[in-house]
């Protein structure tokens, strides 16, 4: 058996192809998510559908923009993209988590914020409009404690979000100052 010595280029093409042909046994990555963030629930097969939206939505977060209004009972958040597929993915996005709110199917459990939102879901009443370029959405309770975390939901979260992408993302979010729980 003879052996034939191959050149650096040689050898780094052939690593190249090899690394792309068991690429495909492998499973996707994860997203640059952290597993608290997901906390997964074999129970709950849309959480992982509805985490590849948020994920494409942090990554693309310099294409969205956000204004928050504060009312005594509540806010009213539009978020919007001059990118019509980015629109829709936020539209998708609200809708998923209004289901999720809806059916009290919490997403980021080990986030204090998000964990109390879903403690409260259902004193959360959360109206969509559909925009051109996204959505407006208007969050309200008749819980003044409700309210708080409402309006730190939409500023210390999404807002930041937003602003900043999947690193804000990595971190979770402080229960609102003066919050009783």
């Amino acid at each position: 058996m003879s052996y034939r010595t191959c050149s650096r280029r040689e050898f780094l093409a052939a690593a190249a192809a090899l690394s792309l042909l068991t690429a495909c046994e492998r499973p996707l990555p994860n997203p640059p998510l952290p597993d608290w963030m997901l906390t997964p629930d074999a129970a709950d097969p849309e959480l992982w559908r509805d985490a590849l939206v948020v994920q494409d939505l942090l990554v693309r977060h310099r294409e969205i923009r956000r204004e928050v209004e504060h009312y005594s009972y509540g806010i009213r958040a539009t978020t919007t993209s001059p990118a019509a597929d980015l629109a829709e993915q936020i539209r998708v996005h609200v809708a998923q988590m209004q289901s999720r709110l809806q059916r009290g199917a919490a997403i980021r459990q080990d986030d204090p914020l998000f964990a109390a939102i879903f403690a409260h879901h259902r004193q959360v009443d959360l109206r969509v409009e559909r925009l051109p370029d996204g959505v407006r959405v208007t969050s309200t309770s008749a819980d003044p404690v409700v309210v708080m975390l409402l309006r730190q939901h939409a500023v210390h979260a999404v807002s930041e979000f937003v602003a900043d992408g999947v690193e804000r993302a990595r971190r979770p979010t402080p229960l609102p100052p003066g919050y009783p729980g």
